[in-house]
Parts: C-alpha cells; structure tokens; sequence
C-alpha cells in the first residue's frame, strides 16, 4: 500500500472524493496495481494515445471494443487513467449477472466494475464520474480468434444515458488483446453446464486449466481515443433513443476504422 501511496497520491486524493455507492475498495485496487502495472508497462507495452482526451473535471462516457471473458481492456483502462498526470477513476459498467461466484463479483465491485443498467450509468454521470461501457456486449466474450478485430454489434442502450445527461462521448480503440489472448474455440456445453456466456479454448488448453489456460502472450497493445461526440441535454424519449441509435451506428464505424488504422500501420505483432 505505501509504494501504491507514492505512486498515486494524487489519484488516492481524487478518489475519496469519487461515488463509491457501488462497493469500490481503494485497497483491493492497490493490491492489484503491482500486476497491473507489470501487464501495462512491461508485458503488452501499451502504447497509449490521447489520453489527456479526458476532461480533468465532470462526466464523460467512454465507449470501447472488447474481447474475451477476462476484462483486460477495462483493467488496462483503469491503470492508465489513473496513472496519468491528472489521474480520473472510472467505473466500467458491464453485464455482471451471469457472474454466480459471489467473491468473483465482490472482487470486481472492489475495483470498479458496475453492474450495468441505464439508472446505475444515469447515477454516476449525474455525480460528474466518468464511466466507461463496451457495448458489444455478452457477444464479445465469445470472439474467437478468426474473428479477431471485427467488431459486433453495439447495443445502442448502452449510450442511452450518455445521451440523455448531454455529456462528452469518447470513442476508445484497443488493439492487441485478441492475439494476446488466442481463443481457438468455445466449448459451448461446458459453458452451458458452468452457466457461463463462453468457455474459451486457448492453445494453452488442456496443457493449464481453466483459468489459468487464459494466460497471454507479450502481444504489444495499442489503445487510442478519438474525437469526442456530445449532445444538448435532452428529455424527449424517443428523439433520445433516435440519436443513440445513431451514435451506435456511429462509434462502430469509427472504432472499426481506427483499429483498421492500426493495424496497417503496425511493423510488429509483439511488444519489443
């Protein structure tokens, strides 16, 4: 706890002030920062752009793409906001009620993770929190990888409050965790049985179990945000739920393109 303290002071300060309704324990983030910071700095190398995209102060709702049943974007999303110059917390609001294990859910709680309704989204940005949504869905735990970088559908809902407050909206690309994290295929009897959206096989598979088979290769991240959308503050329902749906058809195509971008642009695969 005392090198986290060191290391972010300013972030410690901040967050005292932020909206912990929802069972965030600055301790069991402080806890996991160590690995955290090992993934970030030394292990995917994120290279991250933009970053200062996030307003010091007030609301924002970051919309992202995402892979796997691990939530390693959103991991990397909250080291990286809060190890900035002006460090923010963020709270990722996520689907958490196919998560049984009471402790799994507890834990994520602890370090952030809400679970997702348009009231629990609408609470936060109201308090001036940022929050950030990936709204591909369940559908993105079942990627495997032949369908790597090819972004599904977003759930327009999932804007729905960002829309209505008026706030800032910021497109955030990721490339890199669906080579890091190689699924073959998802075992869906053994997912239906357990009760899970998607039992990954990796190559690591049988060779370590679940879910240590999850394990990543040094794959070098990129992560970017892109030019912010806003809306006036708006109260008609169905005009709201008609510029969601487009800022969904939007945010899409634009993240698409971006992680397109990278791709062309990439000399190398793993981080050097």
């Amino acid at each position: 706890m005392k090198a986290f303290a060191t290391r972010h002071k300013q972030f410690i300060r901040n967050s005292h002030k932020s909206e912990d309704y929802f069972g965030f324990e600055l301790r069991t983030l402080a806890k996991l920062e160590p690995g955290l910071k090992f993934l970030y700095e030394d292990w995917w190398k994120v290279e991250f752009k933009n970053l200062d995209a996030i307003p010091n102060e007030g609301p924002a709702l970051i919309v992202g793409n995402s892979t796997g049943l691990v939530p390693w974007t959103a991991m990397m999303l909250i080291y990286a906001l809060m190890s900035r110059e002006n460090p923010r917390r963020v709270h990722v609001v996520c689907d958490m009620d196919w998560i049984e294990d009471e402790r799994v859910h507890h834990f994520l709680r602890e370090l952030g993770f809400v679970p997702w309704s348009s009231d629990n989204v609408k609470r936060l940005l109201a308090r001036g929190e940022i929050v950030a949504t990936f709204p591909e869905g369940i559908a993105s735990t079942q990627k495997t990888f032949s369908q790597r970088y090819r972004l599904g559908d977003f759930d327009w809902t999932r804007l729905l409050s960002g829309v209505e407050e008026g706030v800032k909206i910021i497109p955030l690309a990721t490339l890199g965790l669906d080579e890091a994290v190689p699924v073959l295929f998802n075992a869906d009897k053994i997912a239906k049985l357990l009760n899970m959206p998607a039992f990954p096989v990796t190559p690591f598979f049988p060779f370590y179990p679940f879910p240590v088979n999850l394990f990543s290769l040094p794959v070098k991240w990129k992560m970017a945000f892109l030019a912010p959308s806003q809306y006036k503050k708006e109260t008609n329902r169905d005009k709201v739920e008609e510029q969601a749906k487009a800022q969904a058809r939007y945010l899409e195509g634009e993240i698409q393109a971006e992680i397109n971008r990278m791709l062309r642009a990439r000399t190398h695969t793993f981080a050097k």
